[in-house]
């Protein structure tokens, strides 16, 4: 049996460590940071087969990308029940996510590992496995920093609460899909924060099991809600959830937690299965055991007996048989067992760690580290640990302490070190890292290449007295666990990278040569020299109005990251006036450090006036928390507030997120002055801000807000004011959000800015002619073109436009500009065939009659730069991008975006 350790992803600056242990019929994962499901695409990891996550910390480093991996596996595998370990706070950090969140064909199991227990530990203690199964046994222990660290109290102020007596083992989640009746009744006379701690851990289950009520197996019906009424008259058929079976407190904001769990981190020992040693055959044939099924009880270790003929010469010289019986152990013929080997996860966030973790894993009274530190060789035959898997911050391998502790298991332990201190910063996705290398050589402002570092800070060497098999963590790292073996960059990732090979060739200036196609440098070349000619035409030519705002399209996908485009978020930098962001999806804070680089996204973050997410889809929403926990983290601080404009759920969502870790998000009570002042983030509801009534909230139907215990901040006047101040800080004279067609509640923006530009967002949506109304003349219409033309019929049962639909609200809305984005996975690079020539302006046929002035068509691309007093070259690159992507195709292939998109049109 073999079986092998690899590394999903590493520390950097698009990606946090994630680990994937596997096995034929299973494989388990460690860890769902944001982009954890883009590693798996990109690797073309088998997503089937997995059995159990476990998270080594609920932050947003470790856990951020937990929603979006629950539900690509659940699409991907057919198992009915899958594990999910984490620390205390696992079904907090879970039910917080219930508005975006939701597979009606999986059952998660969430496991909550306690703190560690105050009580001095037993004498020959035998641990109980958070996780079991045919193939490993999970052990989990759990660590503390010690007193005096700066992050042990971060939340403590918040979340302190009177607690209940609880079981020290791992909490499980109920099979009950239905809260118990008193638990009903209490939710109806009674605030949840008022819960006991009992009565708020129910609730978080009774949610989880509607998240995934996967017990209910395939047969299940996926229920329909009733429809509803749009604003705009039309039935909303949203298949997202059925709402109409949730109580009203789904819509409010969750208990407090019993306790902070941001600072429990967790190592895992992970034990694989006893693997018997080889059947010799030439031994069994000289025993005379016979072929057949005795040989198998035999490799299964057990003894056997059999008959034997004796052929025997009697005393008259005849021969006779003489049957005898033999029993043969199973020692005889086959080889000793191997070791149980053994994999450890540990994760050290800084040096305050150490005392306790030592405390945990060096303790001689526990049945399972006991034999894995022994030296006795006795011991090294039962269990043996191969690897150990180390995510450290700051400081930590430079502590003695801990680098004599890795020498605990042995001198032929292979350490795999994951830490931004000692690891390099290379580029994760190197299909689109490649990608965008080539299409710098045909505009290099446009599409600037990705900010990456080949050294790391620190060299491993430096550090006295590491065990010699130490290496740094790199993705797609493959270490061989049994047999055993040393740790190898996957040969497939190896032949899939076309980016980092290219860097060897550097020049000294800075340059990089890169191979084109004849066609390729032909029809570059024929644009830039076109474009060069339409420069030189309009010289002299005054500037329009928002001619240096800069669109930064930092996803421009739907639904699941791919390997050449991940989700939704679009950047807008106005200049002297500060950053809007219009959503957020998974990915998006690393989107912008590997764009603007490690020291420059913080500069993007401090300069972030506004933050706008149009609707509650994962795809849209789950970089948020990422974004404003690093904002949060900031020194020296912004010296301004973040607006975070969102409909009311959403608001929820990240309220509830901030219970376990601080995201800046400013408390106000309806005393505090309007508008809200400080450098916090600062909520606005989009729902007070509707382009046709403004501070006016329906009171039911779709697009209600659920306001039952009158919290300060859903105060519509709070909001309406504090848009004010929002447009103060950009400059706008006006903004407005637009109720969309996308059968849940969705919002579209439109920005005017005083200095004559505007821009129109539209979200997800049909074509809407609310939106046309809305946003007429705007400069920008930056519109989703999730659909060919070819597909208007899915389009229409999605909820989505196509190209041509995109360009005609752009067109009848007399837009000057339009960029496409929210690209089908089918069309993972450039979509380019799926455009008309006519509708970039291609030339006039003689004699017919003279179109009105047709608006400047650009299609976005992942983290390329847009000046809008740009944006007309795009129409001029369209022949070079086109055969672009044809080259790429051929030589890189299309990669897993086909099966993602299978994925997405599944729903």
């Amino acid at each position: 049996m073999q079986w092998t350790a690899s590394v999903l992803s590493t520390v950097s600056a698009d990606s946090e460590p994630a680990l994937m242990i596997s096995f034929d019929e299973a494989k388990y994962m460690f860890n769902a940071g944001e982009n954890n499901v883009r590693a798996l695409c990109h690797s073309q990891t088998n997503r089937k087969k997995v059995k159990a996550i476990f998270c080594t910390q609920l932050t947003t480093e470790r856990a951020g990308g937990i929603s979006g991996t629950l539900m690509t596996l659940a699409d991907a595998n057919k198992l009915n029940d899958l594990s999910l370990v984490g620390p205390r706070g696992l079904a907090h950090r879970l039910a917080s996510a219930r508005f975006f969140t939701y597979r009606q064909n999986i059952n998660v199991i969430p496991v909550e590992v306690p703190p560690p227990s105050t009580e001095a530990p037993s004498s020959d203690h035998t641990p109980t496995p958070v996780f079991k199964d045919q193939l490993v046994s999970a052990y989990a222990y759990s660590i503390l920093p010690t007193p005096g660290n700066e992050t042990s109290s971060e939340n403590d102020t918040t979340l302190k609460r009177k607690r209940e007596s609880s079981p020290d083992g791992p909490r499980k989640k109920s099979a009950s899909n239905v809260a118990s009746d008193p638990l009903r009744s209490t939710l109806l006379t009674s605030k949840l924060q008022d819960l006991s701690a009992e009565q708020a851990e129910s609730w978080r289950r009774f949610i989880i099991n509607n998240m995934f009520p996967g017990a209910l197996g395939s047969k299940a019906k996926k229920p329909k809600a009733p429809p509803a009424e749009g604003v705009e008259g039309e039935p909303v058929h949203d298949d997202y959830r059925p709402r109409h079976s949730l109580p009203k407190a789904w819509y409010s904001q969750l208990p407090r937690p019993e306790r902070s769990a941001l600072n429990q981190a967790l190592a895992y020992v992970v034990v694989g299965p006893s693997i018997r040693g080889k059947f010799d055959a030439a031994k069994a044939v000289a025993l005379g055991v016979p072929r057949g099924p005795l040989r198998g009880v035999l490799s299964r270790g057990q003894s056997i007996t059999f008959t034997v003929d004796d052929k025997v010469t009697g005393e008259d010289g005849e021969i006779k048989v003489v049957p005898r019986t033999v029993t043969v152990q199973p020692e005889e013929c086959v080889g000793p067992s191997s070791p149980r080997s053994t994999v450890i996860v540990l994760d050290v966030p800084s040096k305050q760690y150490i005392p306790n973790l030592l405390k945990a894993l060096q303790n001689d009274n526990d049945s399972v580290l006991s034999k894995l530190r022994s030296k006795n060789p006795e011991d090294k035959k039962e269990m043996l640990v191969q690897s150990i898997f180390h995510m450290v911050d700051k400081g930590v391998l430079d502590d003695p302490r801990y680098v004599e502790f890795m020498h605990d298991f042995g001198d032929n332990v292979q350490h795999i070190i994951g830490s931004r201190e000692y690891c390099p910063n290379p580029v994760t996705f190197t299909s689109a890292a490649a990608n965008q290398l080539r299409l710098n050589k045909l505009d290099d402002a446009m599409f600037p290449l990705p900010q990456y570092r080949m050294e790391p800070h620190r060299k491993l060497s430096d550090i006295p007295n590491l065990p010699k098999h130490t290496y740094i963590m790199e993705t797609n790292t493959v270490v061989p666990i049994h047999p055993a073996g040393k740790p190898a960059k996957s040969r497939q990732a190896l032949e899939k990278d076309y980016f980092h090979p290219v860097l060897k060739r550097q020049k000294s200036d800075g340059s990089i040569p890169v191979d084109l196609s004849k066609e390729s440098a032909q029809k570059f070349e024929e644009a830039r020299q076109m474009v060069e000619e339409v420069k030189k035409s309009m010289e002299g030519v005054e500037k329009k109005p928002g001619d240096d705002v800069v669109v930064v399209p930092l996803g421009t996908g739907s639904a699941i990251p791919g390997q050449y485009r991940t989700v939704s978020s679009t950047l807008l930098q106005i200049p002297e006036w500060g950053n809007v962001l219009l959503d957020a999806g998974e990915g998006t804070y690393f989107q912008l450090a590997r764009q603007f680089g490690e020291d420059g996204v913080d500069d993007v973050l401090r300069n972030m006036k506004c933050l706008f997410v149009s609707h509650a889809h994962a795809d849209h929403l789950m970089g948020v928390a990422m974004l404003l926990r690093k904002r949060q983290q900031l020194d020296p601080p912004p010296q301004h507030p973040l607006y975070f404009v969102s409909n009311s759920n959403i608001h929820i969502a990240m309220r509830d997120h901030q219970l376990l870790e601080d995201l800046g998000i400013q408390e106000t009570s309806h005393s505090d002055p309007m508008p809200d002042t400080g450098n916090g983030v600062i909520p606005i509801l989009s729902e007070a801000l509707h382009w046709k009534r403004p501070g006016v909230l329906a009171e039911n139907g779709l697009w209600a807000v659920y306001d039952e215990h009158k919290d300060a901040w859903l105060d519509v006047d709070r909001s309406i004011k504090n848009a004010a101040a929002l447009r103060q800080a950009l400059g706008l004279s006006k903004i407005a959000t637009v109720d969309m067609l996308h059968g849940t509640k969705c919002y579209g923006l439109v920005l005017w800015h005083r200095d004559g530009w505007s821009v129109a967002f539209s979200g997800d949506t049909e074509p809407s002619d609310t939106l046309v109304r809305a946003a007429k003349g705007v400069t920008l219409l930056i519109h989703e073109a999730t659909m060919a033309d070819d597909q208007a019929d899915m389009a229409r049962a999605k909820r989505h436009s196509t190209f041509g639909e995109a360009m005609d609200i752009g067109r009848r809305m007399c837009a000057d500009k339009i960029l496409l984005t929210h690209f089908s996975a089918r069309h993972p690079k450039v979509p380019m065939k799926l455009l008309q020539p006519e509708s970039l302006g291609s030339p006039r046929p003689e004699g017919a009659a003279l179109p009105r002035k047709l608006p400047v068509v650009g299609l976005a691309f992942d983290q390329c730069s847009l000046r809008l007093g740009d944006m007309w070259k795009m129409q001029y690159y369209l022949p070079a991008l086109e055969q672009n992507h044809m080259d790429m195709v051929a030589v890189d292939g299309e990669g897993d975006d086909e099966y993602i998109e299978k994925l997405r049109m599944s729903g």
